[in-house]
This record gives C-alpha cells, sequence and structure tokens, in this order.
C-alpha cells in the first residue's frame, strides 16, 4: 500500500497533535480569574434596586460587538443639559479604578496643596469601556462604570491589571476645557 494518496491525512494530523501539547494558550494561567471576572459581569448585569436594573447596559453607536455597565450617582435631569463630550474633546474627569476584588489599582485622586487633582485626556484615547462612558456622560455626571475585560486590556492586561479584568471605575466628570466639533461640522 502507498502511502502518498493518504497524504492529507498526514499534516492535519501532525498540526493537531502539535496543538495539543501547546496547551490552550499563553494565559491559561488566568483561567479562573477569568471565570471568576465574567462571573462578576453577569451579576452585575442582573443586580436589581426596587425592581429595576441596577446598571444601565451601554453600547457604543460605533462598536456594537461590546457593551459596559453604568449607574448613575446623581440626578441626571440636572445635567441633561450640560456639555457631553465628542470623541476627541479635551475632558477633566476624577476616577478610581478597583477590580474585583475591591483592590484599587489606579486613582486621580491624590491630595495636593491643591487639592483633588485631575485627570486631562481625550476619549479616544483610552481604553474603549472608558472611552464609552465618557461619551455617555454629561458634565456633572458621576457613574459608577464596570467594563468587560474585552471593553479594557484584554487578554492581556496592563501593568498591575491581569489580563481579563473586569474593570470598575467610579468616574466624574468636571468640565470638557475642549469641546472639538466633528469634522465637517460648523
Amino acid at each position: 500500500m502507498k502511502f502518498k494518496n493518504f497524504g492529507f491525512l498526514i499534516l492535519p494530523a501532525f498540526i493537531f497533535g502539535l496543538s495539543s501539547c501547546l496547551g490552550d494558550d499563553e494565559y491559561s494561567d488566568y483561567k479562573e480569574w477569568r471565570q471568576q471576572n465574567l462571573a462578576y459581569i453577569e451579576n452585575a448585569e442582573n443586580e436589581t434596586e426596587g425592581g429595576k436594573p441596577k446598571y444601565e447596559k451601554v453600547t457604543p453607536s460605533w462598536d456594537k460587538s461590546f457593551y459596559i455597565l453604568m449607574r448613575w450617582h446623581n440626578d441626571r435631569g440636572l445635567t441633561v443639559d450640560n456639555l457631553s463630550p465628542l470623541d476627541n474633546s479635551t475632558c477633566n474627569v476624577k476616577y478610581l479604578l478597583r477590580n474585583i476584588e475591591g483592590d484599587t489599582i489606579e486613582s486621580s485622586y491624590s491630595l495636593t496643596e491643591n487639592g483633588d487633582s485631575i485627570f486631562q485626556c481625550q476619549p479616544n484615547g483610552l481604553v474603549t469601556g472608558f472611552w464609552t462612558a465618557l461619551t455617555s456622560m454629561n458634565v456633572g455626571d458621576s457613574v459608577t462604570a464596570i467594563m468587560p475585560y474585552t471593553a479594557g486590556y484584554g487578554a492581556y492586561g496592563s501593568g498591575a491589571i491581569l489580563p481579563y479584568s473586569t474593570l470598575i471605575f467610579e468616574i466624574k466628570l468636571v468640565s470638557i476645557p475642549s469641546f472639538e466639533t466633528l469634522p465637517g461640522r460648523q
């Protein structure tokens, strides 16, 4: 029997065997952490307060493939007429970033002689979840924004942020010192 007719079976079998030796992926160490983070998001999505969802699911119009959860801490009726940033606006914000275990990872709050510090940014220069949160807010709004890892640092993480981490931000939009216009608009 000649094996040249079975060459089309040998190569796929070799590739399958090689891939099974390599493991699931290079982040298999984070499998349990990923599951904990996914469960956290699912629980937050299902959380209710007074019979209503505690968090609003916010999906940006420019990418329907992901979402974040937002909870406003102020009366939105008081800020509805205030500016809302565009993607390229310069925003002054205060924020606190925690993980699902409640550990503070980053904060713009640092007591100085002049009070709390302000983080100045443009929404389109941030992770997609923070970008989505900011452009959904009006000046004066304070929110808790819960971002699945797909709207944060993904499967790779960044610095103290582990791969597959859900990001929990407390954000206050203080001001918009430079409100840019959309291209082609006057």
